[in-house]
């Protein structure tokens, strides 16, 4: 009996040592934190079929690198350099990549329950519409960007402008937005990375 409660320990304590081990791969704040820790993040992401290209992006007004991970599938996720220096990743497909405070597809009340207060739109009809403004909550200091876009295609003619919204409003619940973009900035924590 004794050698069998022996046993069982061992088996529990190993059972709970690999529950402890199993790391999310797709947890975007993790991957952040391997990507601005330097280059080798790309080992731990070698199933990605990462993709690498170098190209003109207008938001920048600059060529920048691009990597891309899972391309051409609903895991897609961007990552923009700048020369050597990783400056921010992005996804808007509903895939697998997750963070605590809402993800691509979530209702904007996920993102207002983390943040733990409401927070502001812009405009919907634009090149980039719909980014959430964060001026105050748990949110406000997070180097994290969200974009939303009501369930509807039928978008009010007061929600085409550069103005702000608040999401608490009435009007705006009735939108029933959604996130539609989840865009992280990536600190540097060891010097440049490279290619």
């Amino acid at each position: 009996m004794k050698r069998f409660l022996i046993l069982f320990l061992a088996i529990t304590l190993i059972a709970c040592k690999d529950d402890q081990e199993s790391v999310d791969p797709w947890d975007a704040e993790r991957l952040v934190s391997l990507i601005s820790a330097g280059p080798n993040w790309e080992k731990e992401y070698n199933d990605a079929n990462i993709s690498t290209e170098t190209k003109f992006l207008d938001e920048y007004n600059a060529e920048r690198t691009v990597k891309t991970l899972y391309p051409e599938t609903e895991d897609e996720l961007v990552i923009i350099y700048n020369g050597d220096t990783p400056e921010t990743l992005y996804w808007y497909k509903s895939g697998q990549w997750t963070t605590p405070y809402g993800t691509v597809g979530d209702p904007i009340t996920k993102l207002v329950e983390a943040n733990g207060a409401s927070v502001k739109f812009y405009g919907l009809g634009y090149d980039l519409p719909g980014k959430v403004k964060i001026d105050n909550g748990n949110l406000v200091d997070k180097k994290i960007t969200f974009a939303v876009r009501p369930t509807s295609d039928l978008i009010p003619t007061e929600y085409y402008s550069y103005n702000s919204f608040d999401s608490s409003s009435p009007e705006s619940k009735d939108l029933k937005l959604y996130i539609t973009r989840v865009q992280m900035d990536i600190p540097v924590t060891n010097g440049p990375a490279t290619k």
